[in-house]
């Protein structure tokens, strides 16, 4: 299984990030937000509107193009590959 956009997960999907595809400024933002490699978020989008997810206790609000750029696994079905 490879790792998907964000915005293309159900809404509230507990996913973990496994990478930012994006450039620089990108990225700082991304990092700046909470938003690196290993973290835990949870997607509460509705589907219309802007992207909007949970990370550390805290809503988020991105655009769709940002939240395209991070590639995470469902993170319930990766812990239950391990068990």
């Amino acid at each position: 299984m490879s790792p998907k956009p964000i915005d293309q997960f159900p809404p509230g999907s507990r996913v973990k990030i496994v990478a930012l595809n994006a450039g620089c400024s990108a990225r700082s933002k991304l990092y700046s937000l909470g938003l690196i490699p290993g973290t835990e978020v949870i997607i509460n989008n509705s589907g219309c509107g802007p992207f909007k997810l949970k990370v550390r206790e805290t809503d988020l609000v991105l655009g769709y193009g940002l939240a395209q750029k991070i590639l995470a696994y469902d993170s319930q079905s990766t812990t239950s590959k391990k068990s």
